[in-house]
C-alpha cells in the first residue's frame, strides 16, 4: 500500500489518523509515518483495504457496529 493508498483509504473511511490508530490497534505515531509514506506491514494494509471495502458495501450504522465490535 503507497501513502496515497494509505491517505485515500483514510479519507474514504473518514477517520482521523487517532481514530484509524486506534481500531487497527497502532500507536498514533504509526499511522503519521504511514500517511507520511514509511513502509506499511502486510497485515495493516489488508485490514485498511477491508475497511474501505466494508465501509464501501455497509450502511453506516452496520459499518460502524462492526467497527465498534473490534475496538
Amino acid at each position: 500500500m503507497t501513502r496515497n493508498e494509505y491517505n485515500h483509504a483514510r479519507e474514504t473511511l473518514g477517520w482521523t489518523h487517532l481514530r484509524l490508530a486506534h481500531v487497527l490497534g497502532l500507536k498514533r505515531r504509526s499511522v503519521y509515518r504511514y500517511a507520511a509514506g514509511d513502509p506499511i506491514p502486510g497485515p495493516q494494509a489488508r485490514l485498511i483495504r477491508l475497511l474501505v471495502l466494508m465501509r464501501l458495501t455497509l450502511s453506516e450504522r452496520k459499518f460502524e457496529d462492526i467497527v465498534r465490535q473490534l475496538t
